[in-house]
């Protein structure tokens, strides 16, 4: 095994939640599946996610002024897959609605945070992505979507 491939496994160890950040690009409602969103701050209100520099998806997300996070409730790794196969969520059988920044709010998510880009960070081959919450919602109460060892489960 390489150490590559030993480090990869050992990150793999601590679950993480799974979210799919949108925004409109041409017209067209996008999304992308996520594993590295986190809050840094209550006041002001702002939130983290990672963007691989080697992604095919990297110049419009990195782009996108406006966006959207959700996070999946346990029941939506279906969706989780298909957006991380495909950012066009009509492909990937999302359903959303449009929120006051533009970017698609995921039907059934457990949370949403609608942002606006403020920073971009170095991080090594990913960039850290940092956006202030302009709106925020809880649509509905069910267990979140946990990735752990390359598999998913549930939290809650």
């Amino acid at each position: 095994m390489t150490e590559h491939r030993a480090y990869r496994d050992a990150l793999a160890c601590y679950p993480t939640g799974v979210a799919i950040v949108t925004h409109m690009r041409e017209g067209q409602a996008r999304g992308m599946t996520v594993n590295s969103f986190a809050s840094v701050s209550l006041s002001p209100r702002l939130v983290l996610w990672s963007l691989g520099r080697s992604s095919e998806r990297f110049e419009p997300y990195a782009a996108a002024e406006h966006y959207a996070i959700n996070v999946l409730a346990a029941d939506q790794g279906a969706l989780s897959s298909a957006c991380a196969m495909t950012d066009r969520l009509e492909a990937a059988g999302a359903r959303w609605t449009s929120g006051a920044n533009g970017a698609p709010l995921l039907d059934g998510a457990i949370a949403r945070f609608e942002c606006t880009r403020v920073a971009i960070h170095p991080g090594g081959d990913h960039v850290i992505i940092v956006g202030e919450v302009t709106a925020f919602d809880r649509p509905r109460e069910a267990p979140a979507l946990v990735f752990h060892k390359s598999s998913y489960g549930q939290a809650g």
